[in-house]
């Protein structure tokens, strides 16, 4: 039997360590039953009440693919500390035929009811102390809250941390006091982004919208102390983002940056905005998502400006300059390429010869061929490596350097697999005649109505000029790529 080995620690009461002793528990069980252990997967620092984390994903791909015959773990917990998950994972192994074999507990048969009730109470016990040593510690945190203690991440732009506490950082409140009086004073975000002339963040990257809406949201800069504010995460997974209702919110807690009436003022103006975009009907953007910068590679964003007179300009604009001003491209009327690409795709769809062509793209795609030498033979050394390796360790030459070495060849091994697999699997006939049946649909299909999908399935790329001007790509998109 071969059998993968699987170790976790998570960081409360465990180090690294316990994943040594985990695994040598592990391979002592597998000499005493006589278990290949072909292969071990590790997360240091991991909850058990999630799954996701890298070596339990990694050992899942490896089971679909039958690398071995049985996982081995120390005990329940170690697997999943969350009664679904566990059950999960069970029941995901027993319809691959892998065996799930815990050096410590017996495991029995899940669809027996007495074993499954045994294994049951055990993962609940394991997810009850979860669930009361989280309460204790979200308790903990909420007490040092009330005191308007900062609890970690990373402070406000405006503010340092200082012996626990918020301070003002001059230099960076002087820039949310820019931001606040020029927005209140009625400027854009445009305009502020000007003003900034480039600042950065905390984090050292450029300020950008989404960095202005979230500092003029801010509470924190009129003096309110807020925490647990929303639902973001529950066992670390995305819980919605709903407010709580127990969050706990302090007034005067922080040294103010922004008087309360510019606040006001301000969060008045945010709130038109927010009610006058959910009034507006949304626009549609034909290439939205085709059109690249030839400058720095961000795909194009439509975007709509009013004029004085209420004459609205549509445009496609840089991703990158639209959001930090990092671009400095021209941007490109959207009514003119949309009418451009249009036009031209029409005009090439009229005039092609749908049957020629057809029997040249098949011709090309038939004819072609997945040259995979180097990766089949990269893949048969590193396999003769792990080989190698696993002799070695079985030998009883115990390093961690080298069982180091086996996991980053067993990565590669698994992705050389999937590359190969993917472009094997890429290489199917193609008949001509649905070729043709695609290019006759849309010509018979070529109305506002379908133009989006039209689109995509001839136009491959935009690419966008600096100058303002751009290329297009036509093709087809057929089996699975473009040609």
């Amino acid at each position: 039997m071969r059998g993968a080995g699987y170790a976790r620690y998570s960081t409360d009461k465990q180090t690294e360590n316990s994943i040594e002793t985990q695994l040598n528990k592990i391979r002592v069980y597998c000499q005493e039953h006589g278990i290949e252990l072909v292969a071990t997967y590790t997360d240091d620092a991991q909850s058990g009440t999630n799954t996701d984390r890298a070596g339990f994903l990694a050992l899942m791909d490896a089971a679909r693919r039958h690398e071995f015959d049985a996982v081995l773990i120390y005990d329940i917990s170690r697997g999943s500390r969350d009664v679904g998950d566990w059950f999960h994972f069970r029941k995901s192994m027993m319809l691959l035929g892998i065996q799930v074999i815990s050096v410590t507990q017996k495991l029995g048969d899940i669809t027996n009811g007495s074993d499954f009730l045994v294994e049951l109470i055990t993962v609940g016990m394991g997810q009850h102390e979860v669930l009361q040593t989280r309460q204790k510690s979200i308790d903990g945190v909420a007490t040092k809250a009330k005191e308007g203690v900062f609890l970690g991440g990373l402070p406000p732009l405006g503010y340092d941390v200082v012996g626990g506490a918020y301070a003002i950082n001059p230099q960076e409140a002087d820039m949310v006091r820019t931001i606040f009086s020029m927005y209140a004073s009625g400027q854009s975000y445009d305009a502020i982004l000007a003003g900034l002339h480039g600042a950065s963040g905390k984090r050292g990257r450029p300020l950008g919208k989404n960095s202005l809406h979230s500092v003029l949201r801010n509470e924190r800069y009129v003096g309110v102390y807020t925490w647990n504010k929303r639902h973001m995460k529950l066992f670390r997974k995305w819980a919605g983002g709903k407010p709580n209702p127990n969050c706990i919110r302090i007034e005067d807690a922080i040294p103010p940056i922004i008087d309360r009436k510019t606040w006001e003022e301000v969060q008045e103006r945010m709130d038109d905005r927010k009610r006058n975009a959910a009034n507006k009907a949304k626009r549609e953007y034909l290439l939205s998502g085709l059109i690249e910068c030839e400058e720095c590679g961000a795909a194009y964003v439509g975007h709509t400006t009013k004029n004085s007179r209420g004459y609205e300009y549509r445009s496609y604009c840089c991703g990158n300059k639209y959001r930090t001003h990092t671009c400095h491209v021209k941007n490109i009327n959207a009514d003119e390429i949309e009418s451009f690409v249009v036009q031209n795709l029409k005009a090439y769809l009229l005039e092609v010869d749908f049957s020629e062509v057809a029997q040249s793209i098949a011709d090309q795609v038939n004819g072609s061929s997945k040259d995979l030498k180097a990766e089949r033979a990269e893949l048969a050394g590193v396999e003769a490596k792990i080989h190698n390796g696993m002799k070695a360790v079985l030998s009883g030459m115990d390093i961690p350097e080298l069982h180091a070495e086996i996991d980053k060849l067993r990565v590669r091994k698994s992705e050389l697999e999937d590359i190969i697999g993917r472009r094997e699997a890429s290489v199917r006939r193609v008949d001509p005649k649905s070729i043709e049946a695609l290019f006759r649909d849309s010509v018979d299909n070529f109305n506002p109505e379908n133009m989006r999908s039209i689109i995509r399935q001839h136009v491959t790329k935009i690419y966008a000029h600096a100058d303002g001007s751009y290329s297009v790509n036509v093709g087809v998109h057929i089996n699975g790529g473009w040609q």
